[in-house]
């Protein structure tokens, strides 16, 4: 290329030459051959650093003219006075009219070479749906008011370009619900999206369904909401508020009767209801006041451990809730069944902890209980209400479920909150599932949370004590809830066989029906022997004294005490013989008599039952030995008894054997006569059945026969009748047929009188030839079979002599 020297350019190609004595740039466009010199050098300007750089070839050196289609637009740079450029086929020097430093818009189209120095961009027009919008930036005011671009209205007609009274640096707002098409005048640039020409320079608007808003920020720190349905476009000096995910779509809160959110009012403002909210002041919104909340300016909401809406506490029937009033102390008990909405600003939901000894009484046995009110240290119960009590304000960015938008998709980018729950409105779509969907589900975990609750048992009490003195006794089967000021009466029992007060069992409940207490009781008789007894006594509460049922804390040890004082006097009564022999009775009636009732705390003994008595050793061999005595006499007098009894009874039985034996002959006899009885009865009854019978047929023959001559005789006469009938009838047609006969009589001798010889003879004739002919038919086999014999010989052979021989001859 280099010893070619010739610079050979077609259309629509242009190349700069650098000649190196002069320091001159030509632009050289085609189609041209231009013959280089020695002084002569390829040169191409390099947009970055502003200047000439060698050109690597003559193929490198040259370059396409800049050209803009229909709808597409070109940016200059140093433009000529006038807007000219350089003449083709020929060699272009730079004029001296450049404008340095100034830039034009050159709507399309356009193809032209560039001076040496000059700079140019391609764009294509900006197409706009109604959803998007330009970011424009006003260069220079005077041109971009005196110059018009190309602006196209939604229905693609050219309309006026109303950019109108601009000034340096302003920031303009081109919408797509406005202009379908724009190309920017000479003045305007359009700002690419984050400054980067190959991101491009539409930008989407934000669409908001329902429910939907966004949060637009000014650079004075204002802001402003706008809820959909809407496309929503920002003022040039507004930007999207964009949540921790970076959408810039919010989900309104939906509350209803059992949730609210808690708000605290940071500037004065009246609402649509004329009320004047003053800085400062707090709010408790819930469904009951507005069911969908979009959240204001002037609005900060609060939130609880990072929880925006507040629910309703869920109490079952038979629990409960403490509910603290956060101004009073005051603590009330709410009862279920119930949805329990605490008010924020003035209640706190607390737990009541009881201690080891409380858990132990309230509920023995249960260690669950037990450990979950150890881990209700006095630490975690100060960290747990100041997390309740700490209000922190949080940005409106955290406020509601979020969406991370596209141009064409809609993600949900949900916050941790748990208003948000499964309520996301779709784009106007249904989706259906060919699966069962199941409900919604919660676990209530109300266990250990809720008001402490007691289950007290069938034949079981409790008296339960107030702070400010009341007393209450609750009787079971029932449930019991306690307030939290409310504690539950404490009894000591004693324990052991026999009863002492050495161990004591604490218990919060009393069992007033069917309970059960036993003891041993040592004892001494009158004649000085000492014994122990072991009794067992069944007591109950009388209720019409059931405000006494407290009034001992060991009620065991009272029935016991006055029990043994009981006992051991009526033992005194008795020698030992006499109170081991009878002991059970004894100490029964003793007891039952004088112990029926104690009113000092209503208690009652319905049943005492003595199980055994102890003795000494020595004491217990003898009364041992005569009881054996005894029961050896007792069992010979028994078994002397028995044989009588059995011998007696044996006689019994042997008469009464006999007795059935002379019963069973009798009834015999009595049945043989009464069978025979029944006999002879049936037999006279059978003779006078058949004499009956006899008489009714002899009757039923004679009755038979009178009917039979009564058939005979009108048979007869039917058959005489019938013959007088036929006979009648022969003789009518004989007399018919004599008429006849006498009719045809005198017919005949009219025609025979009538009738002359020549009729006679023709029919004479008549009748011989058709008897001729009759012999023919018949004798013609005989003739065939002859030998040569004619008819005529044959019928005279065989005619001669017979009544037809005269009429033979004449033939």
């Amino acid at each position: 290329d280099n010893l070619q020297k010739d610079l050979v350019l077609s259309i629509n190609e242009y190349a700069y030459v650098l000649d190196e004595t002069k320091g001159h740039v030509s632009c050289l466009v085609g189609p041209t051959k231009m013959s280089l010199s020695q002084s002569d050098k390829l040169v191409l300007f390099d947009p970055h650093s502003k200047s000439f750089i060698p050109a690597p070839s003559m193929d490198r050196a040259k370059s396409l003219f800049t050209t803009a289609p229909e709808g597409w637009y070109v940016i200059l740079k140093n433009p000529v006075e006038g807007n000219r450029h350089p003449q083709a086929g020929s060699s272009n020097s730079l004029p001296e009219n450049v404008q340095v430093g100034k830039k034009i818009n050159i709507t399309g189209p356009a193809s032209f070479a560039l001076y040496p120095g000059q700079m140019a961009k391609v764009v294509k027009g900006h197409a706009l749906r109604s959803n998007q919008y330009l970011l424009a930036r006003v260069y220079e005011a005077a041109a971009a008011n005196a110059n018009q671009g190309k602006v196209f209205d939604a229905e693609g007609k050219e309309i006026a370009n109303t950019v109108t009274n601009c000034v340096n640096g302003q920031i303009l707002v081109i919408k797509g619900t406005e202009i379908s098409f724009y190309i920017p005048p000479t003045g305007i640039e359009i700002i690419p999206i984050n400054n980067d020409h190959k991101a491009g320079y539409v930008r989407d608007a934000v669409t908001l369904e329902r429910l939907e808003y966004c949060i637009l920020k000014d650079e004075n720190g204002s802001k402003r909401y706008v809820h959909g349905p809407q496309v929503v476009f920002p003022a040039p000096t507004e930007t999207f508020v964009t949540s921790t995910k970076g959408s810039v779509i919010f989900k309104a809160i939906e509350l209803s009767k059992i949730s609210g959110i808690y708000i605290k009012v940071i500037a004065e403002y009246t609402d649509e209801n004329k009320v004047v909210h003053p800085a400062g002041e707090e709010m408790f919104i819930t469904g009951e006041q507005q069911m969908i909340y979009y959240p204001r300016p002037e609005h900060a909401i609060i939130n609880y451990d990072g929880k925006v809406v507040h629910h309703a506490i869920a109490i079952p029937e038979g629990e409960g809730r403490y509910i603290m009033n956060r101004l009073t102390g005051e603590i009330k008990t709410v009862k279920g069944p119930a949805m329990y909405l605490p008010d924020p600003r003035t209640e706190i939901v607390v737990k009541r902890k009881l201690t080891e000894r409380q858990a132990k009484l309230w509920y023995p046995g249960n260690h669950e209980v037990l450990s979950y009110n150890q881990s209700l240290n006095e630490k975690a119960v100060e960290k747990t209400v100041a997390k309740s009590l700490n209000q922190t304000y949080d940005s409106f960015t955290t406020m509601a479920c979020n969406y991370a938008t596209t141009a064409d998709t809609l993600t949900s980018a949900l916050v941790s909150d748990p208003f948000c729950l499964d309520q996301l409105e779709s784009k106007a779509s249904i989706s259906r599932g060919t699966s069962y969907t199941k409900p919604r589900t919660i676990t209530l975990d109300n266990k250990f949370e809720g008001v402490v609750t007691l289950d007290i048992w069938t034949g079981y009490a409790v008296n339960i004590i107030s702070k400010n003195g009341d007393r209450k006794i609750v009787c079971g089967p029932q449930t019991v809830m306690l307030d939290y000021d409310q504690t539950l009466e404490v009894l000591h029992l004693s324990t052991g066989k026999p009863k002492t007060t050495d161990y004591l069992e604490e218990t919060v409940f009393l069992r007033y029906d069917n309970n059960k207490i036993s003891d041993i009781i040592e004892v001494e008789t009158k004649d000085y022997v000492t014994a122990c007894v072991k009794v067992s006594y069944n007591i109950s509460f009388d209720p019409t004294y059931q405000s006494a049922w407290f009034n001992s804390d060991n009620y065991v040890k009272l029935l016991c005490d006055r029990a043994r004082s009981v006992v051991r006097q009526e033992a005194k009564q008795y020698d030992i013989n006499e109170f081991y022999a009878n002991y059970h009775d004894i100490i029964t009636n003793a007891i039952l008599e004088n112990l029926d009732f104690l009113p000092d705390n209503g208690m009652r003994i319905d049943e005492c039952d003595v199980f055994c008595i102890e003795v000494d050793d020595d004491v217990a061999e003898l009364l041992e030995h005569q009881k054996q005595e005894m029961i050896t006499r007792s069992i010979e007098l028994a078994n002397a008894e028995t044989k009588y009894e059995i011998e007696k009874q044996l006689a019994e039985i042997e008469l009464k054997e006999q007795e059935v034996i002379n019963l069973n002959a009798q009834k015999k006899i009595d049945m043989q006569e009464a069978l025979q009885k029944q006999k002879m009865e049936a037999n006279q009854r059978i003779e006078d059945l058949k004499m009956a019978n006899e008489i009714a047929t002899n009757q039923a023959k004679k009755d038979l026969d009178v009917v039979l001559d009564a058939i005979a005789a009108a048979e007869r006469a039917r058959k005489d009748a019938d013959m007088q009938l036929q006979i009648e009838h022969a003789r009518k047609a004989a007399e018919i047929e004599a008429e006849k006969q006498k009719a045809y009589t005198e017919s005949v001798k009219q025609i025979i009188a009538s009738i002359g010889p020549e009729l006679a003879a023709a029919l004479s004739s008549k009748a011989n030839a058709d008897t001729l002919v009759a012999v023919s038919k018949a004798i013609s086999p005989y003739t065939m079979a002859g030998d040569n014999e004619s008819v005529a010989d044959v019928v005279n052979k065989l005619m001669r002599g017979t009544t037809l021989d005269q009429f033979i001859e004449n033939m």
